[in-house]
Parts: structure tokens; sequence; C-alpha cells
């Protein structure tokens, strides 16, 4: 067990030893490029390539080795995943691809674990509320998708191969091309990316098959103007394993399985000159997921549950900031979104629903450098629903920089969640009208950026939620209201470097206290942890290059603290700690072609991740071929 005079070592450790070279820019803070140096600390940029390097494939994967962060799949890798920021839910954080919203499901949720990393230039991650410039379901963060710019981009292709455990098998091939010629920059570009994969999954009934594809194409129609097009699609059939309390994988229902389908196409417009920044963009997406599940219930006999749900999605937004002086930026947003659910009920026992709801939102926000050391940022934002009741979101933050490596950040927001489809299908608790969600957040912290190329580089922050308006079910009739209240507080810490040649070492570490503030229908008393979040991760790693050919690489991550719900019991259950090590691998053939192993959970930690029934899987091996062109 950790408690808190082992954990203040650990951090002093990272403060020390650990630190991360980030890209120089990122979006996802102002939905505009600014320098990584000047953003809040609470926002990170993960390389997707680096993480590729280094066998991770699932969007779930990447996101678990992030400071404030606990994501984890359930049965395996591309299984179903939970994404947990700060302690919220997956329900509540918006997933962008190039800052296109992704359609959500019936839950709200976005069903991570549909996603592989392959053919992404990096993920960008803005914890804490952000609903002033993402409108509803950015209660929690952001987490935004980056392609590759195909018009700055180098040209080329890339093709990768992985066979190992449990019948896995995948193919992944990229290519980037545009019309660059010597040093004639280039005005028209395409970049995408193809990958599937195969699981027979470690458990009964746990096999698995996915695709991906992703598409971004750009043209410049003038000095100023950029067209884009960016597209998405992807697809995946599963299995559906049953659950176990105890360490004995469950013998699954092998008619079980659910079927999702998801795509999204987007044309945009940028304008860029030294005083104005501007973007218009309109998306058109949706979902299908259809799931199958039968069985028996001791109280209530058979059951069947066979149903579609089709989920179409339009989005238009536009945003422009203008330098009305040098030190003083306005900018001026609206959106406009359009979501249209159908519930099909496929058999007797399932039910029928569908319903299109419509939001409007208008933001404003003001970036004002007071002297060159201080810098204060404040927006407001209104946002309109037509099946519950509207909000008002706000934010403001003070930065000022104490060294040119040091930075202090300290930030008030609210922000929302609207009411899934899941929430308003089935009725309101006395036919009461839902009201959205809110948090309002507290945060501030410390970013080091060093000024010497690979020296340490470093994140720390402080930060509450207090959620209120929570949507709970009601324990008598099963239906919505606006009940729950939590609590979640905590610090994070993330960092990497470069201390020599050939070293690499970085790490990130979240210390979690969340509190229930009223009771859970049953499941959680006030007072109480909230379920499934760990009170303390750590994740830990280095990757060693001894010369042009070899990287070895090595990486933990300990999870302590965790409490889920057992319905067979009908009680809480503390879960074990548990500690995951992973290794790769990797020989550079020549300049073309590399080889890879990879083993995962080295040593067979079974610990649950997430939920009583959901062990970690098995040690696992894994052999890969990258061939690039």
């Amino acid at each position: 067990m950790l408690n808190c005079p082992e954990v203040l070592p650990l951090f002093a450790f990272f403060l020390a030893q650990t630190p991360t070279r980030l890209p120089e820019t990122v979006v996802v803070e102002t939905r505009q490029a600014a320098p990584l140096a000047e953003a809040s600390p609470s926002v990170s940029r993960l390389d997707a390539g680096t993480a590729s390097e280094q066998g991770i494939s699932t969007l779930t994967g990447l996101l678990g080795s992030a400071p404030g962060v606990y994501a984890t799949e359930q049965s395996g890798e591309g299984s179903v995943g939970s994404l947990l920021i700060r302690g919220t839910n997956s329900s509540q954080t918006a997933v962008l691809l190039d800052g296109r919203r992704l359609p959500q499901g019936f839950s709200n949720s976005y069903e991570i674990g549909r996603y592989r990393i392959f053919g992404l230039s990096s993920v960008e991650i803005m914890r804490g509320p952000s609903s002033t410039l993402y409108g509803a379901n950015a209660l929690g963060g952001v987490v935004d998708l980056r392609l590759p710019d195909p018009l700055t981009d180098k040209s080329g292709g890339t093709l990768n191969l992985e066979a190992g455990a449990y019948g896995r098998t995948s193919l992944g091939f990229s290519y980037l091309t545009n019309n660059a010629d010597g040093k004639s920059a280039a005005t028209q570009g395409t970049a995408f990316a193809l990958t599937t994969s195969h699981d027979d999954g470690w458990r009964v009934n746990g096999a698995r098959e996915a695709s991906t594809g992703l598409l971004k194409s750009e043209w410049r129609l003038s000095a100023n103007l950029v067209f884009d097009l960016i597209g998405s699609v992807d697809r995946g059939n599963a299995g559906l394993p049953g659950q176990a309390t105890n360490s004995i994988p469950a013998s699954g229902d092998p008619n079980d399985w659910q079927k999702d389908r998801g795509w999204m196409l987007s044309p945009g417009l940028r304008y860029d000159t030294d005083t104005l920044s501007a973007v218009a963009f309109w998306s058109h997406g949706g979902s299908t997921v259809t799931s199958y599940v039968d069985g028996t219930d001791p109280f209530y006999g058979p059951y069947l549950y066979y149903q579609k749900f089709n989920l179409d999605r339009d989005e238009l937004t536009a945003f422009a900031d203008w330098k009305v002086r040098r030190n003083l930026t306005l900018g001026l947003g609206l959106s406009y979104e359009n979501s249209r659910y159908d519930q099909q009920a496929l058999a007797a026992g399932s039910t029928h629903w569908e319903d299109t709801m419509e939001s409007f939102g208008v933001w404003t926000r003001a970036d004002w450098r007071a002297t060159e050391a201080d810098r204060f940022r404040a927006a407001v934002r209104r946002d309109s629903f037509s099946d519950f009741a509207g909000k008002t979101t706000g934010e403001f933050s003070y930065a000022r920089t104490l060294s040119k490596e040091l930075t202090l950040h300290a930030k008030a927001a609210t922000a929302d969640r609207a009411p899934s489809a899941n929430d308003l299908a089935y009725g309101t608790s006395g036919g009461l009208p839902l009201r959205p969600e809110a948090n309002t957040g507290y945060e501030v912290g410390l970013r080091h950026e060093d000024a010497v190329p690979n020296a340490l580089n470093w994140t720390l922050v402080a930060f509450q939620n207090n959620l209120t308006d929570l949507i709970d079910y009601n324990p008598v009739d099963y239906k919505t209201f606006n009940i729950a209240k939590a609590r979640t507080q905590g610090i994070e810490l993330g960092a990497e470097a470069r201390p020599a040649k050939g070293l690499r070492v970085f790490g990130a570490a979240t210390y979690l206290d969340s509190k229930a503030l009223t009771d859970y229908a049953g499941v959680v008393t006030a007072g109480q942890p909230l379920l499934r979040r760990p009170h303390f991760v750590l994740s830990l790693g280095t990757e060693i290059t001894p010369n042009e050919n070899w990287t070895f690489g090595a990486a933990l991550n300990v999870q302590h603290g965790r409490v889920d719900y057992d319905w067979n019991s009908y009680a809480r259950i503390n879960l074990p700690d548990a500690t995951f090590c992973r290794l790769w691998v990797r020989y550079a053939w020549n300049d073309q072609t590399e080889l890879s192993l990879r083993i995962e959970n080295l040593f067979g930690e079974t610990a649950p991740p997430t939920a009583l029934g959901y062990g970690a899987q098995p040690r696992s091996a894994y052999v890969g071929l990258t061939r690039k062109f």
C-alpha cells in the first residue's frame, strides 16, 4: 500500500529525473496554434509516432500515459475503453479529430477503444472544464486527435505489420503526398491512413475485429486562405465476454456480440493574416451500434436485448480571433448542432425511441498580455438546447512568467455536459426536465520548458472539480433526474528528458481524491470515494538507444486505491493494487526497415483494471515489421 510519506519522494524523483520534450505548438487550448511553452500545464501533447514505436496502438493505451488521465481497456487491446480525466466520467470529455467533434454515442461517450493512433501526428489533451470553447460534453476536458499537415509535412509512406498472442494480427498503411517542388511550398496535399486488426481475445467470446480510416486533404486557395477536408471511418465487430467476480475468466455467452460503425466528413476553411485568424467548418457524421445480449436473470427469468442505435449528426462552427492591439486579442465564435437519434427495437424485449436534438452556442474570449510577464484570459459562452435547459459557462485564467523557463498558471472555469439520449429515452423522474450536468473547476500549476535542448521539462498542477446536477437514476422508478453531487481534487505531474545521448526518461503521476456528496442509488453513499478511480497512478518509463540500430525500452504503471461495486453481493469492494510492466525492443535493419518486439504485462498482473469481471490481459508478446518509403 502507498501512503503520503512514500508518495512525496516519488514526486521529488520526478522533479529531479524525468521530463518531456514536447513539440512546439498546441491547438487544443485556444483552437488556434500557439507555443507549447505558453500553454497551461493542464495541456499535454503526446507524440503518436513515438507511442507507435513503443508498440502502443490504441488511443486508450496512449492516453493512459498522460498525467491526470486514467484510461483502461476492459478486456484486452482494442476492447471497450474507459476514459476518466481528473475523476470525471467517460461521457464528460469531448473527443475531436483535428478540431472537429467526433459523433458521440447514445450515452455521450466516444467508445475510445474503437480508435487507433496509427496515422495520427499527435494527441492533445486539455484537462479540466473546457466548455467555453467546446460546448457541452467538455465538462472534464478535451482530447483532440491531430492529423499530419499535408502542406508542410514530408511526403512518404509507412507500412506496419504485427502479430502475436491470442491470435492478434494487424496491418497499418499511411501515406502523405503533396505538390511541393524544390523550394516551392506545397499548395495541395493529402494524408491518409488505414488500419485493420483481429484478436481472438484472451477470454471466451472475446474476439474482436476493427478497422479505421483517416483522411486529411488541404488546398491553398490563396496566400491566406486554405480549404481542408477531414474524414474518418471505423468499424468493429466484437464478442461480449461474460463477467466473473473471481480470477477465473467467465465462460461467456457465444450469443452475445456488438457491431460498431462510425464515420465523419468535414470540409472547412481557414483564413490567416497577421491580425486575423478565422475558421469555419461543417461536419456530418454518425454512428451505428447493433448489440445482441441474452441470458437468464435469477429474479426475472430469460431476457433478450437486440437493438440498433443510430445517430446522425451535423455541426456548423465558425470562430475568429482579431489582434486588435499588439498585446490584445479578441475572439468570437458560434456553433449549431443537430443530432438525430433512432433506437430501433429488433426483439420484443427491446425499446424503440427516436428524437432530434438541436443546440446553438455563441462565445467570446479575450487574451490580454498586460506586461511582458503577465497574461490574462477570459471567455464566456451561452448554449441553448431544444430538449432541456440552456447553460452559461465561463472561465478566467492568469499566467505569470517567473523566468525564461518557468511559468505560473491559475484558472477558474465552469463547464457542462448535456443530457444524453440514454438519459432521456426512458423518461425522467416525475416528468421533470433535465438540466445539463455542471462543473466548477479550479487549478494552479507550473510549466517548465527548459531553454537547453533535451533538458528537463515538467508540469505540475493542483486541481479541484465541483460537480453538481449530475444525472442519476431514481431507485424507485429507475428514471433519470438531476440529484447527484461530487467532488474530485488532486495533484498531477508529468515529465520527460534526454539527460544523456541515447537515453530518454519519462513519467507521470496523479494523486486523486474523489468523493460523492450525495447518495448514488445505493451504490455510493455520500462521503465515499467514487467507483473505479485509482487514488494514485504512477507511470515510469525509459528508452535507451546504444547505437543507430538498437532501441530498448521499459515502462511501469502502478495503480493504487481502487473501489468497485460487486452486483452479486451488492457491496463495495476494494480492488487490489496493480503493477503492469511492458517492454519493447526495436532493431533498425536499414534506413527504411525496422523490426520490433514488445511484451505486455510482463509479470502477469491479474488485478482488474476497471471493473469486477474484467481482469488484465495475461502476459502477451508481439512481433512487428515497419517499412518506410
